[in-house]
């Protein structure tokens, strides 16, 4: 997340070592122009603020403010093998050209939770990150018609199988979606789209609601502590475990509890 007060025009470079996007959260004054030459005008920026530009490792792109007072961007970066390993499975080559200030509303509304989760201040499950990311590469591509069409189908039921086996033996443990995806032989983009036919969740869910029905296990059977108890089910506290419980069971562990002791 960058801020941005601007009190003068100016040029930046911004070409990187990697692959990046950035996508304007808010402006006050004009759209920064992108130019893919210094010296020559760039495209007309899209009907929003919310306009995007996604540079490829090592291009040149330029951005020039003029009369932009303040803006506020989230920018991501992408490793080059995840990229090489997209464009292997997933994607046309043509997905990672340059492109200057465009605009999708899918794709910023994964930038919002991007921002949300950055904004919560405590560490992100490893299985949504993961997932959020996968989407977003995917929606990129997408964008740029550039999208091959999926394959169809869910998991095998034994694959299927394995790699629920594997998420409730690791209930606390902070999972990724590459383990899984490697357990189920495929790549991330196709293991949670696969994930998501045959159970009708994301991983990132059908772990969550996982880890609630092994919490009101212990609940129900031990004296535990609730704090303790979001600690062996993979919560990183208490409250952590108290909004999911509270969202997908209807009230707090504790009065949950009560209603159901014996």
């Amino acid at each position: 997340m960058t801020e941005l007060v601007c009190a003068k025009s100016y040029c930046a470079d911004l070409c990187y070592d990697c692959a990046r996007l950035s996508i304007m959260l808010d402006l006050d004054g004009n759209v920064p122009e992108m130019r893919s030459e210094k010296s020559r005008s760039g495209p007309d920026p899209a009907n929003t603020i919310h306009n995007m530009n996604f540079t490829p490792a090592k291009t040149e792109m330029w951005a020039i403010w003029n009369k932009t007072r303040y803006t506020r961007l989230i920018s991501f970066t992408f490793a080059d093998d995840a990229l090489k390993q997209l464009v292997d499975e997933e994607v046309s080559p043509s997905a990672l050209a340059p492109r200057p200030l465009f605009y999708d509303p899918a794709l910023f509304h994964i930038a919002r939770l991007f921002e949300a989760e950055v904004g919560r201040g405590e560490d992100s499950p490893r299985l949504y990150g993961d997932s959020l990311s996968v989407a977003l590469l995917l929606r990129l591509a997408a964008a740029g018609d550039a999208y091959r069409t999926p394959a169809r189908g869910g998991l095998p039921p034994r694959r299927l199988r394995m790699v629920t086996d594997y998420l409730q033996e690791h209930l606390a443990d902070n999972v990724g979606l590459l383990e899984l995806a490697n357990i189920a032989q495929l790549s991330r983009s196709h293991f949670c789209r696969a994930f998501r036919v045959s159970t009708g969740l994301s991983p990132h869910q059908w772990l969550v609601i996982a880890r609630i029905e092994k919490a009101k296990e212990l609940l129900v059977s031990d004296k535990l502590p609730i704090a303790d108890i979001a600690v062996l089910t993979g919560f990183s506290d208490q409250a952590h475990l108290s909004r999911h419980f509270s969202r997908i069971v209807g009230s707090s562990p504790g009065a949950w509890r009560r209603q159901v002791a014996p």
